[in-house]
């Protein structure tokens, strides 16, 4: 067992345990590694599904994870504080000794940090967030207003999420620019339709400077009454990488080569939303579970490729399909080319939000076929490099 490469991976999310899966079932490596994943909690969390629990659709995000972790990866529960590249090692909190690696996955994901989440507002960072958030809603009286910061993709499931389950609340979404203005023109007036149609009131092109318990306050002054502010703006990477001396981009995001190794660590890759890969490989990929289970499993055919002393392949990874919910009954999927540009055709509607439900149950689906049978996932390639964003 000593003699075994110690893969060790930081992270055990959509990308973390796709990589675990891959490199754990591998049979050609089960008896040269040994595959060790850090994770803060004994759950994997399905955090495309947080909006549904912050609304009471559903009890929880969490699946156990040894039903989607393969049986020779190791999982320690504990919280890394510290990467020392140059002893090779990892501190985790809790007084555990370092954990000595040969090669390092950082896998840690996206997050909202704290201190970008005013005081006041909620977040939907983990489940112990969407669980607050609910507790709230649940609360809060007839004719009270619940005003959601924020419309990317999160920001709209969860102010359709809300709308649907409370109507005796008023919901308004506020955005800094134009909502759905990255869909289509079809797919954003499906969405603009879908949510007047539920009553909420749609605010845009408008930046909040703050709020408090009972308000919201806006760049222009204006002082806009909510009983219940969410806050969905904001996503960026821990600062575990940036702590620790590797190299990050201004987001805190690891910084990694076409292949996901890193050129100043080459015993360090990285995956998922918390690394940036040079723009002609991964220009058009956004923080999104489609993107993370591709790059994962990419990060372990890296790591196998340099066990084989074999140049890694560069990353190619493409999109087909932007879908979201809109409640329950409802949603949009817009179909898009490689590079995440919106086509011109979308679904919507209850058709859709099958859809929708069909294909957040095949992300783990996904990810037990790689446990079952390494080497299983595949993914739609990105777009050729000048045509990457």
């Amino acid at each position: 067992m000593s003699d075994r490469i110690r893969v060790v991976i930081i992270g055990a999310g959509y990308a973390g345990v796709m990589a675990a899966n891959r490199l754990a079932g591998s049979p050609r490596l089960s008896d040269s590694i040994r595959v060790t994943v850090i994770n803060p909690i004994s759950d994997f969390v399905e955090r495309i599904r947080l909006h549904e629990v912050a609304a009471g659709n559903r009890e929880s995000a969490g699946v156990p994870m040894r039903s989607l972790l393969h049986e020779r990866a190791d999982l320690i529960e504990g919280t890394v504080s510290r990467i020392d590249p140059g002893h090779r090692n990892v501190h985790i909190s809790g007084g555990r000794a370092p954990l000595d690696y040969d090669v390092l996955l950082y896998s840690v994901g996206s997050t909202q940090a704290s201190g970008k989440i005013p005081a006041g507002a909620y977040g939907l960072r983990d489940p112990e967030d969407a669980n607050r958030m609910q507790a709230r809603l649940s609360q809060l009286a007839s004719g009270s207003t619940v005003s959601i910061i924020g419309a990317g993709l999160t920001g709209i499931e969860v102010t359709a999420e809300i709308a649907e389950s409370y109507p005796q609340l008023q919901v308004h979404l506020i955005s800094r620019g134009a909502i759905g203005d990255n869909l289509s023109a079809s797919g954003r007036h499906a969405v603009m339709k879908r949510l007047s149609g539920l009553g909420v009131e749609m605010i845009e092109n408008t930046d909040v400077q703050g709020c408090d318990d009972s308000s919201v306050i806006t760049s222009g002054g204006d002082t806009l009454r909510s009983d219940c502010t969410i806050w969905t703006a904001g996503f960026s990477a821990p600062d575990l990488a940036r702590d620790s001396g590797l190299p990050t981009d201004a987001l805190g995001r690891l910084m990694v080569d076409e292949s996901l190794a890193c050129p100043q660590f080459p015993e360090i890759f990285g995956a998922g939303d918390a690394i940036q890969a040079p723009q002609t490989v991964a220009g058009h990929l956004r923080m999104s579970c489609a993107a993370a289970l591709p790059l994962g499993a990419h990060a372990a055919d890296s790591i196998m490729a340099r066990l084989d002393k074999r140049a890694p392949a560069p990353v190619s990874v493409g999109y087909m399909l932007r879908c979201i919910s809109l409640g329950r009954t409802s949603g949009l999927v817009q179909t898009v080319r490689a590079d995440d540009r919106p086509r011109r055709f979308v679904l919507r509607g209850r058709l859709a939000a099958t859809a929708k439900a069909q294909i957040c149950q095949m992300t783990l689906s996904w990810i037990r076929g790689e446990l079952r049978r390494s080497g299983s996932y595949s993914w739609p390639k990105g777009p050729r490099p000048a045509e990457a964003r």
